[in-house]
């Protein structure tokens, strides 16, 4: 499964959208780019079904599509990749919002295009993983959140493939010129049993993708999987002093840092200390950088 998934963003729940938006932009490391496209942009009508609380019943909501439209997310061109950064208040009202609640803002979900959105949606469902969130425009579904929190407390949500306008939209980003040329490897995941995690991603049909393998570091424990296009990695520290124990002690279970790969590791490490952003650990082959200021999450970057 995920063979022909593509990575479509990285989404990140905060309590102040512009100050993340701001803080990657003001290190050099990401762009603002504005918000998503309408997906898609047609009139007709539009139904959501979203859990309030995983521990409750699900609700729907139905609207008119295709007329005005007040967005809330921004997006932050980093790379190839682009970090969706959704403002939300913690508490309740939707399951979203008690996640916000519980660790405070990062990432909780990894959003893929997929060719086929029921077929991957129904595997995953006989999996055991809950569909907590389906919206769809014209009875046709355009995206669906899976649970699969389970170890490494992430969230997989699917949509169909981009249209047009959308792949236009990413297209016109990515030849922005403040936006670099890295390369989104995969997602440092911190997790309590690299064992069990890695396991309950094969259980769900994910292979085994150790493309990172001669980048480990000391003092952790990991497992690689293959999502898609990248990369999930389950770090576990067997290091009190390990950052990543750090990040662990902090939020608990999940997404700890980004992966890129770059063409000059030394280049790209100067670049963002001039910018006030502190090397954590470095050799010739990787990097850790101190990128947690706003939206929790470290910055690791790998020599191509």
């Amino acid at each position: 499964m995920s063979k022909d998934w593509i990575l479509n963003h990285l989404g990140m729940m905060v309590t102040n959208r512009n100050a993340v938006l701001n803080h990657f932009q003001s290190i050099g490391m990401g762009v603002s780019v504005g918000p998503q496209p309408l997906l898609p942009y047609e009139q007709g009508e539009g139904e959501l079904m979203y859990f309030q609380t995983l521990d409750g019943d699900p609700v729907t909501h139905k609207y008119t599509t295709g007329g005005a439209h007040n967005f809330r997310d921004g997006n932050s061109q980093i790379g190839d990749c682009q970090l969706e950064i959704y403002p939300m208040k913690p508490g309740p009202g939707m399951f979203i919002s008690e996640y916000l609640e519980k660790k405070g803002p990062g990432i909780n979900h990894i959003a893929f295009n997929t060719p086929d959105i029921e077929r991957d949606t129904q595997l995953l469902i006989e999996k055991g993983c809950d569909l907590v969130f389906n919206a769809s425009v014209n009875g046709k579904t355009i995206e669906n959140y899976l649970d699969t929190r389970k170890f490494g407390d992430v969230m997989i949500s699917l949509r169909p493939n981009a249209s047009n306008w959308e792949n236009t939209w990413k297209e016109n980003n990515l030849n922005h010129p403040l936006v670099s040329n890295w390369k989104l490897l995969g997602l440092g995941i911190v997790v309590e049993n690299v064992e069990k995690a890695s396991d309950y991603y094969l259980e769900l049909g994910f292979p085994l993708n150790p493309i990172l393998k001669k980048y480990e570091f000391p003092n952790i424990l990991s497992s690689q999987i293959g999502v898609g296009p990248i990369v999930f990695e389950f770090l576990e520290p067997t290091n009190k002093s390990s950052i990543y124990q750090n990040c662990y002690d902090n939020r608990g279970e999940g997404l700890a840092d980004l992966i890129y790969l770059v063409d000059d590791l030394e280049v790209e490490i100067e670049k963002l200390i001039k910018k006030g952003v502190d090397l954590i650990d470095s050799n010739k082959d990787y990097a850790i950088l101190e990128t947690r200021k706003e939206g929790n999450i470290l910055t690791r970057l790998i020599q191509s």
